[in-house]
């Protein structure tokens, strides 16, 4: 396909990037100087500046040193968006660790598969994420286990509130840490007191290692590169930040950092900007969410549609002061055009949608800021390019549909360690093949058509109907299940589940309780319908999208 879409660039966003001339150590370490009085980061109305944020995460990474862990070893965060997270993440890179993202709701069987595959040498997480450790630690790698209450990093009075009624809600109250655990802030204040030594890597090295279903269910480590999460960086910053100011906006982290979206937009591309970023532990919590929204002159941020729509459907979003407010960023599923219609004429600030995949750090194509093209998600960034292939294998032009296939310094290596996987996904020339079926219009301009495969997508959060399938299946009375994505009376995508029963005792009820041992809550089934038949292909492979109609 013709590079159809480079006429129709903002102006001033260049058809190919400039070289890569400074590091992500680099590039932290300007933005520390440059902005040091300023605020970086507030949670919970805490504020952290720049200056702030360096001296913690160097001496975070003085204490991970401390423990062992060395250049290239795997360090997992487990944490929502607290002032921990951004902390944890800086003193990893600065140390030269492997990030691995992890989601603070997982379970057991869920935490144990990317720690192990990994041998993660260290990881942080919220006390009520110890127990689960506990089941597998000691089949695992792990020198260095650091445990933080979600208040840790705030103000007397708030930092034992917030913990107790966080260890009261999870019933950690009375429990026992993990043997040779150390708290968060004693890990500060020990690394404090010893040398650390920074520890810069070559473009081509792995900074993140990325768990995602990808498009085949199977969850896997995307490992993506320095080089590839500075050449998204560079791509989102040409497109969106002719419209904004170094140092002097305000973004909102709603979408959870641990998420590659945010991770990226809101960790890196705003933070190396010199913006201070709002973070939201729980923006699930509308009521709470509006009340600090009413507090902070917010101009960008990111979020889901699910969010966005929830916000304008709140009779009290209306009360908040917007006349600052400029940009927001939908990404991780597609905007309904009327939420974007409704956002704009409510707000009189832009939602515009792009569209990435955990595989490509995570950004390939993104609305124009001057003309957003309402349906579509945006033109691709500079340097990348697509074709479209139909079911046949066959490249096709405009207007067709097809899988969408990317190529761009963002596509990441490869998943770790495991080449049949990479396969299936990169060709040899290093062409993404992303599972999304799409349409490129004559201006090319990308449309999102569907998913190849049945993934469903909980307000950005991916559920692969594969995982819950098995959980299902292991349980006694469980004879047949299979997945698929459904609505409720919202319109809001949820999982659904069609079992046939061993036992007719067997209730809905009873199924959910015992997703809940095995599930993080968002991938447990909304919905359970018995049946006696579940349709099935030649193979016998259940025929998911007879089940959807």
């Amino acid at each position: 396909m013709e590079k159809i879409w480079i006429k129709n660039y903002p102006p001033g966003v260049p058809e190919v990037l400039p070289p890569l001339d400074k590091t992500l150590i680099q590039l932290f370490e300007e933005t520390c100087s440059q902005f040091k009085d300023q605020t970086a980061f507030i949670s919970f109305d805490k504020k952290i500046t720049f200056r702030e944020l360096r001296e913690k995460s160097l001496h975070l990474a003085a204490y991970l040193q401390s423990q062992g862990l060395k250049k290239g070893d795997a360090f997992v965060i487990q944490l929502p968006n607290l002032l921990q997270y951004p902390v944890s993440l800086w003193a990893a890179i600065l140390s030269g660790l492997t990030v691995v993202n992890m989601n603070p709701l997982y379970t057991a069987r869920e935490m144990s598969g990317p720690i192990k595959e990994t041998k993660a040498k260290g990881i942080v997480l919220l006390p009520s994420n110890v127990e689960n450790l506990k089941t597998f630690i000691d089949e695992t790698s792990l020198k260095s286990v650091i445990v933080t209450g979600p208040g840790d990093m705030l103000a007397y009075p708030k930092k034992p509130l917030i913990n107790f009624v966080f260890k009261y809600k999870t019933k950690t109250l009375n429990q026992k840490n993990i043997k040779n655990s150390i708290p968060f802030l004693k890990a500060l204040q020990t690394g404090s007191k010893k040398p650390v030594n920074i520890q810069e890597r070559d473009f081509k090295e792995t900074v993140f290692i990325q768990y995602t279903g990808g498009t085949t269910g199977i969850p896997k480590g995307a490992c993506l590169s320095q080089k590839n999460i500075l050449s998204n960086i560079k791509q989102c910053e040409l497109w969106i930040l002719s419209n904004l100011e170094k140092g002097k906006e305000t973004a909102l982290a709603a979408l959870p950092l641990y998420h590659i979206f945010a991770l990226v937009a809101n960790g890196l591309v705003f933070f190396l900007n010199g913006f201070s970023n709002l973070l939201i532990a729980n923006p699930r919590q509308l009521p709470s969410l509006i009340k600090t929204l009413k507090k902070y002159p917010l101009t960008i941020g990111t979020g889901v549609n699910t969010l966005f729509k929830g916000l304008l459907s709140h009779p009290k979003f209306k009360d908040i002061n917007f006349n600052s407010w400029k940009i927001f960023v939908a990404g991780g599923m597609s905007v309904e055009v009327p939420v974007q219609e409704l956002w704009k004429s409510t707000t009189n600030s832009l939602l515009i949608e792009g569209y990435g995949l955990t595989e490509a750090s995570p950004i390939v194509c993104c609305n124009k800021l001057d003309k957003v093209s309402l349906g579509y998600a945006g033109f691709p960034f500079p340097e990348t390019k697509i074709r479209v292939r139909n079911e046949k294998g066959q490249l096709v032009g405009i207007d067709e549909e097809g899988e969408l296939e990317v190529y761009g310094p963002q596509i990441m290596k490869g998943y770790y360690q495991q080449e049949e996987e990479t396969k299936k996904v990169l060709t040899e020339d290093g062409w993404l093949k992303t599972g999304d079926i799409v349409k490129v219009n004559q201006e090319g301009l990308i449309q999102i058509i569907d998913r190849k495969k049945d993934m469903i997508n909980i307000s950005g959060l991916k559920v692969y109907p594969n995982e819950v399938e098995e959980v299902l299946l292991s349980h006694k009375d469980v004879k047949e299940a299979a997945v698929v994505p459904a609505k409720d009376n919202t319109g809001t995508e949820i999982v659904k589940a069609f079992v046939i029963k061993n036992t007719e005792s067997l209730n809905e009820e009873e199924l959910r309780t015992y997703c809940k041992k095995h599930l993080a809550p968002y991938k447990i089934p909304k919905q359970v319908q018995f049946i006696s038949e579940i349709p099935k292909s030649v193979i016998g492979k259940p025929l998911r999208r007879f089940l959807k109609d």
